[in-house]
């Protein structure tokens, strides 16, 4: 995938490109050479890039402008081809309720406004995070819509005609599928798929990468899907989130007229020499942030307990009934948190429920008889108390 932004470093303004092209007969992205008009310098940022020291995370409260930059509507974008004419549009980029919202308007003349938007600074080796739903025709984030085909939903990082891009892409007539590829420059790429089972427009997931000097290993919802080592980038790269669209037999698939929406609930970078615990995996300590400190969940009585940025976790354990069967395992929360269900060992993951903010998630499983479990609670924005509760074979 290529696309362009451009980004003024004191008097020095840098072009940018990335574009996904289709494939004459499959479904694959494609790299291919886009028009180089550079946008006027008025237009761009006044910031200089800098190389990024920590972590940070970003749960769109507001529209953080000197991290983001958003693509404006002053050159032709590379997607308007095959038909299609139309911009950036930078009032296509918005922030409400805790959601960052991407818009994208399609024409019954196949006039598209577009939406996209770039940190300022660039990222190098490190965890990359976003939870995010694929476009869909709701912008809200409690009600599901409707996927359709023509456009891309995508996050990925990109820096100089893709001397480094990592991406993870959803494509509108193939939902049930993520794109995970890495580019070193425009020749060289490596790319291949994966999926959870489900309609990634009708949910949110968590996309990840892990970045280093031999490997990018890619992740959803906390399950590696994909491993490359032949194409791993070096140059620190800009991160960045787009929505745009496509009218094309193979990648992305033909366009739809309408309006779509891409909702992203947070983003979040750790440097890899940043000392700091994955989200997916429990850790040792005997807390109850830590499976080997977990509290006890029965079915005779609820629990509560609250989350925020500096306590992002809980465990609570369980047992099945001597006959064992179905149960479930409930979390309700004001504002958003999520619920995993792990096996005796604390690791292995059998189910999880990553609904929007306010809803009630829950998993129902088949427990084995007499068995121990491990339930998680997972923050995910804001500061929820929640409840969690059990019901079916559980003591």
């Amino acid at each position: 995938m290529r696309t362009r932004i451009a980004v003024k470093n004191l008097a020095l303004t840098t072009a940018l490109g990335l574009m996904l092209a289709a494939c004459s007969s499959t479904t694959t992205p494609e790299s291919t050479v886009e028009e180089t008009a550079p946008a006027p310098v008025a237009s761009q940022p006044n910031v200089e890039v800098q190389n990024v020291a920590g972590s940070w995370r970003d749960d769109f409260n507001t529209l953080d402008t000197a991290r983001w930059w958003v693509s404006s509507n002053t050159w032709t974008p590379f997607w308007a081809r095959d038909g299609l004419s139309g911009t950036w549009e930078p009032s296509n980029v918005t922030v409400k309720d805790g959601f960052l919202v991407m818009k994208l308007d399609v024409s019954s003349s196949l006039v598209a406004r577009a939406a996209e938007l770039a940190t300022n600074a660039k990222h190098g080796y490190g965890t990359y995070e976003a939870r995010m739903r694929a476009s869909s025709s709701s912008a809200d984030p409690s009600v599901a819509g409707t996927g359709t085909s023509g456009n891309i939903s995508a996050f990925f990082n990109f820096v100089n005609d893709s001397e480094t891009e990592i991406d993870h892409e959803v494509e509108g007539q193939n939902p049930t599928t993520d794109w995970m590829g890495a580019w070193q420059t425009t020749s060289r790429h490596d790319y291949g798929t994966g999926g959870t089972g489900e309609n990634l427009t009708q949910g949110f997931h968590t996309y990840r990468w892990d970045w280093t000097p031999t490997k990018i290993d890619f992740y959803i919802d906390g399950v590696l899907k994909r491993t490359t080592t032949s194409v791993v980038p070096t140059a620190e790269a800009h991160l960045m989130l787009n929505l745009w669209p496509t009218n094309s037999t193979g990648w992305g698939g033909k366009a739809t007229p309408g309006t779509q929406y891409m909702l992203v609930d947070y983003v979040s970078f750790t440097p890899a020499t940043a000392t700091s615990t994955p989200t997916t995996a429990p850790v040792t300590a005997p807390t109850d942030d830590t499976a080997a400190g977990a509290l006890a969940l029965t079915k005779v009585a609820s629990v509560s307990g609250t989350l925020s940025s500096t306590d992002t976790q809980d465990w609570y354990t369980f047992t099945s009934t001597d006959l064992g069967g179905q149960s479930t395992v409930s979390l309700t929360t004001g504002w958003n948190s999520d619920l995993e269900i792990y096996a005796a060992d604390g690791t292995t993951l059998l189910g999880s429920s990553r609904k929007g903010k306010g809803s009630t998630d829950s998993v129902t499983l088949n427990l084995a008889a007499g068995k121990q479990y491990y339930a998680r609670v997972v923050w995910s924005s804001r500061t929820p108390s929640y409840t969690l509760s059990a019901s079916g074979a559980i003591r």
